[in-house]
């Protein structure tokens, strides 16, 4: 048995999604803001605390406008009932009240002959045969939308009337949470149930990232040890109780004792000038006496601490001198132990247990990151029987690279309304292109190799070497200075690779510059050349299979930039930097021709100013560094880091055409 889908409707950014739920993990990505946290808060409000309540915000801003409508209509629904007009105000008030938005959050479970059904008797409405499945759909909804629309309406007659206010002040009296199971296969089918019934069918517990951990030396927060104490309030209140928990209670209860003796002692003549005090003129006052009453769950609240040890083992230290990532890996560790135990104590057991565990990256180092999943679910396995899902909101490439594409859940948002992508779609997809195996073996393989954060980032450019990647921050100051204000995802992938990221790009719809090289070689020998030198054409194979299709040349320096788009995607490559001037092949000639008067001035101060001198001359112009750009990059070509050091060193350089043009696209 398995929760399987998870479908949102009107809550906050969410106005409607449906999540594939994996059967082991399921990660959900993307930008911030994206609606991965509304996701989890969802489950908290309908299935967390009691006292978690819904607010007014928690609609979605176009369902909110919904509401101000339906009020409106009606008020023209009284004024044709005012009228005689019993017809027209029915029909109003129908749309009125179809107009009142609810926030639902609809759960798909399949199960199969073997599972023990109990649970779902109450929720199975389905007598197919053939049928495995169940729908539970919780809702926040009003179930007197007649009440409430005319208590909004008689409300806004008044003078000072805020409309915002009094939903505010007034939603919890209309909007309530109810619970019902649906049919799978006539959705009119339905039947209430309890929210306990909901409960006892879904469990689930909550990890979030913002834990109150500290490193402070005075310890103060004592995160850890709360956590060990709410530990044990578990166990001890169990039946099977461990061996140590008896132990630990029979020593309290002989400190007790012994207690008591030393407490009468001590207070015995206070208590008798007590008992004297009164003697002979009003009732004696009755000697009490002091009890000690020692509990476990006491001690650890109040008088127990968690420490580490240092160097020297007869000495430790408290929690607080520990680093933030390991207390923040024990806190979470010890979560998913208490979910296990709870889980195990419960009678009757829930169908489905689901364990949120949100932003489990923060102080995690990166090893740690990719290797938490694994351990996760490695304990998850060891406990028999115990079949719980994990669904966790991440913003780590190590933790996304380790778990593959099958589990991903990307949340997008770069169109008005949200849509979640479902990753193992996109491996499904590639997978029956020619040459898909391949491309997902390569992009796997790049996102355990590389930082690869293109599921968390606002835009993306790819590069191809290790030039371009230093300057490229300096670049975007100089020519387009809003990308310093966005999350942009930086990815080196070579001349000859960028064109495998081509589906995932357009899978996740994030916006997407390639700066890339012309190539040009000679067509008969097909040996590197100048790209004016007659008949050219490219070897690039980004230019000639993606970005804009072309293999001449002389094509790709017609296409206009219009051309140079699809979709999302742009791409930049080597064009004059005026008109009817020179091309270059490559970056490092691009930015000889954009600066050769500055390189003229300069070029004694660079560390490769060889490689200027045997091109150009032992006093060059600048118009002999622009002829010769090419040779001069020629003899660059095995120095292109040791040539991105010596721009940094320059001033007032020229970003070239061709990149400038085209992060001033992505900005």
């Amino acid at each position: 048995m398995q929760l399987t889908h998870a479908e949102v409707i009107n809550f906050r950014a969410l106005e409607r999604v449906d999540v594939r739920i994996d059967p082991k993990a399921t990660l959900i990505v993307g930008r911030n803001n994206s609606g991965k946290t509304s996701f989890v808060n969802l489950f908290e409000k309908f299935f967390g605390e009691e006292d978690t309540r819904f607010v007014l915000e928690d609609f979605s801003t176009g369902r909110i406008a919904d509401i101000e409508q339906a009020r409106q209509i009606f008020a023209e629904a009284q004024a044709h009932a005012a009228r005689g007009d019993t017809a027209t105000s029915e029909d109003l008030l129908a749309k009125a009240y179809a107009l009142v938005p609810a926030i639902r959050l609809v759960l798909t479970i399949d199960y199969t002959e073997e599972d023990d059904l109990a649970p779902l008797a109450g929720v199975i409405l389905d007598l197919d045969d053939a049928c495995f499945q169940v729908k539970i759909a919780a809702a926040l909804e009003t179930a007197r939308p007649h009440d409430f629309l005319s208590a909004f309406w008689t409300a806004s007659q008044r003078a000072q009337f805020d409309r915002v206010k009094w939903l505010r002040r007034n939603f919890s009296d209309y909007f309530t949470p109810t619970y019902r199971a649906v049919s799978l296969l006539d959705e009119s089918v339905r039947r209430d149930i309890k929210r306990g019934v909901a409960e006892s069918i879904l469990s689930v517990k909550f990890v979030y990232a913002q834990t109150k951990m500290d490193d402070t030396p005075s310890d103060k927060a004592r995160t850890l040890s709360k956590t060990f104490e709410t530990y044990y309030k578990v166990n001890s209140v169990r039946e099977d109780r461990h061996q140590s928990i008896e132990q630990i209670e029979t020593a309290l209860a002989s400190a007790s004792k012994q207690l008591d003796d030393n407490y009468a002692t001590l207070f015995d003549p206070i208590f008798e000038d007590l008992r004297l005090f009164g003697v002979g003129t009003i009732t004696p006052v009755q000697k009490p006496r002091i009890v000690s009453f020692i509990e476990a769950s006491g001690i650890l609240r109040g008088s127990t601490r968690i420490q580490y040890p240092s160097g020297d083992d007869d000495f430790h230290l408290p929690e607080g001198h520990n680093g933030l990532g390991y207390s923040k890996l024990i806190f979470t560790i010890l979560q998913v132990i208490s979910f296990h135990q709870t889980y195990e104590r419960t009678t009757p057991r829930p169908a489905l247990q689901v364990l949120f565990i949100e932003e489990p990256e923060a102080h995690l180092h990166p090893q740690m990151q990719e290797t938490f999943i694994k351990n996760i679910q490695d304990f998850i396995d060891r406990k028999t029987g115990w079949k719980v899902q994990v669904v966790i909101t991440t913003h780590s490439s190590h933790i996304v690279a380790s778990s593959g594409f099958h589990t991903v859940r990307y949340f997008d948002r770069s169109e008005p309304q949200l849509t979640v992508k479902d990753l193992s779609t996109f491996q499904a997809n590639v997978k029956a292109t020619p040459q898909g195996d391949e491309t997902l073996r390569f992009l796997r393989q790049y996102m355990v190799l590389h930082r690869c954060d293109m599921f968390f980032a606002d835009k993306v450019i790819l590069i191809e070497g290790t030039a371009e990647r230093l300057l490229l921050p300096e670049m975007a100051k100089r020519s387009a200075k809003e990308l310093l204000h966005q999350y942009v995802s930086v990815i080196e992938v070579g001349d000859a690779y960028a064109v495998r990221f081509r589906e995932l790009l357009a899978f996740l719809n994030v916006k997407t510059l390639v700066i890339t090289d012309i190539d040009s070689v000679c067509s008969r020998h097909r040996v590197a050349c100048p790209p004016g030198n007659g008949q050219t054409v490219t070897a690039n194979s980004t230019l000639k299979n993606w970005l804009p299709a072309k293999s001449s040349v002389a094509e790709l320096l017609a296409v206009a930039p219009d051309g140079k788009e699809q979709g999302h995607v742009r791409v930049a490559y080597q064009i004059p930097e005026r008109e009817s001037g020179t091309c270059a092949r490559s970056f490092e000639d691009a930015f000889i021709i954009a600066n050769a008067e500055l390189l003229a001035r300069n070029y004694r101060q660079l560390a490769l100013k060889a490689a200027f001198v045997k091109e150009a001359g032992a006093d060059p112009a600048p118009n002999d560094i622009e002829v010769k750009a090419y040779d001069i990059a020629q003899r660059l070509s095995d120095h292109k880091t040791d040539f991105a050091f010596d721009i940094m060193l320059l001033n007032d350089w020229a970003v070239p055409r061709y990149i400038a043009e085209g992060l001033q696209w992505l900005a």
